[in-house]
């Protein structure tokens, strides 16, 4: 139920998690970075898979979740309390992207303005999502891959003819304070870096899978940087305006004036990949709720959690502009805590129990301990071994006896 597959752990970094960045963020960065949007991206970006890097280091030394990891280092009752807190910054991380989304789909999706209401249909399905565990995560990245695949190519192929990259110049016009501000002030889009850290544990490692996490990582990261280079082409200083670049880029293609706005099909396309990063907080919120709580069925933190959320989103539904600055200005040191540092000191915790000697098994040893465990010579060894093990002593001393005597009598 809550087993990843190394695969789709890269899916969600090169398909799922690069759409959060889509639809706000691009129009925000410009506001403080002007046209070295791309250097402040790029700088959280490094950032970020510097934090995935030692997640994934820490994945090769030990098959420990994080919070076995807490126990062996504090105890039970600290673990308990690391988990409730990160339960709650990741309910809190979830709320921005959720307005976000909100607002994008009733002033972009719908001709008359709807209900405020007409997102709850969401939070069922993320009910359904964070009941069923980490086994919707993995299936998630794996319908997401194509069709953000084909949706984002599609999309920038529209956009690039419009595109003027000579806007992009000259570099560090904006300064080493526009740049790091961009990127400081961007932290609520980058604490994906966590997710890994949760992820400890319910998946297997695999031979370069470091590599492979970080090569997908990149890509989604590649995308990212692409759509904001079309994105300033395109609108230059006009994009602190487009707040929702994803559907604007492509809405002066040729292929738009004689069909129609034909690039829809590909927005709603990547919305649906976005309510499924919307999805992923919120599990995550349950899951360390459920470790804390074991005992706890995991309906009730569900439908706590949902409930929560849409309550909030009804609350602060005309006041999004005032939360995203909330987040940007003064919470981006609970992400720099909880996305950053958390994951960097975890490389600090004990790999074993207290009391218990040893080093505990790297991935590649233990795929050596396999391998020889598995030939036949190991294979009787062991058997003999369990039959020792269940001879009575008086037994063995019996059979020993006879031999000593022999040797006596020789």
């Amino acid at each position: 139920m809550d087993k990843l597959k190394l695969r789709q752990i890269c899916f969600l970094f090169a398909a799922v998690l690069p759409v959060t960045k889509l639809i706000i963020y691009p129009s925000t960065l410009s506001y403080y970075a002007k046209n070295d949007l791309l250097l402040s991206a790029a700088v959280s970006f490094l950032a970020e898979g510097v934090v995935v890097a030692a997640v994934m280091l820490l994945a090769r030394r030990t098959r420990c979740t994080l919070y076995d990891l807490l126990q062996n280092t504090f105890g039970q009752v600290t673990a308990k309390v690391v988990y409730l807190l990160l339960a709650a910054f990741l309910f809190f991380s979830s709320l921005l992207p959720a307005l976000e989304q909100k607002n994008f789909v009733t002033q972009i999706l719908y001709e008359n303005v709807p209900s405020y209401l007409s997102f709850t249909p969401f939070f069922a399905v993320c009910c359904f999502a964070c009941v069923k565990g980490f086994k919707t995560v993995g299936r998630m990245a794996d319908v997401a891959m194509p069709i953000f695949a084909i949706a984002f190519a599609v999309l920038i192929l529209l956009a690039v003819p419009h595109a003027d990259f000579g806007a992009l110049q000259p570099t560090g016009a904006a300064g080493a304070r526009g740049i790091f501000s961009g990127s400081l002030f961007g932290l609520p889009w980058f604490s994906e870096c966590l997710y890994p850290l949760l992820f400890l544990g319910h998946f297997g490692y695999e031979k370069g899978g470091l590599w492979k996490v970080l090569l997908s990582f990149f890509i989604g990261a590649g995308a990212v940087l692409l759509l904001l280079a079309v994105f300033y082409g395109i609108f230059e200083d006009l994009s602190i305006l487009t707040q929702y670049p994803l559907a604007h880029i492509a809405k002066y293609s040729t292929a738009g004036t004689t069909l129609g706005r034909v690039d829809f099909f590909f927005v709603f396309a990547l919305t649906l990949v976005y309510i499924f990063c919307l999805c992923l907080p919120l599990q995550l919120c349950v899951h360390c709720i459920r470790k804390a709580f074991p005992r706890l069925a995991p309906l009730l933190p569900a439908l706590a959690v949902n409930a929560a959320l849409l309550a909030l989103t009804v609350l602060f539904n005309y006041s999004f502009n005032a939360v995203q600055t909330f987040y940007m200005r003064y919470a981006f040191p609970v992400f720099l805590l909880f996305s950053y540092a958390l994951p960097l000191c975890s490389l600090l915790l004990r790999k074993t129990p207290r009391g218990e000697g040893g080093r505990e098994p790297d991935g590649q040893t233990a795929r050596h301990e396999r391998r020889r465990t598995r030939s036949p010579r190991a294979k009787e060894r062991a058997r003999r071994r369990q039959q020792e093990e269940h001879t009575p002593p008086q037994a063995k001393e019996r059979v020993r006896i006879p031999r000593a005597r022999r040797k006596e009598g020789a």
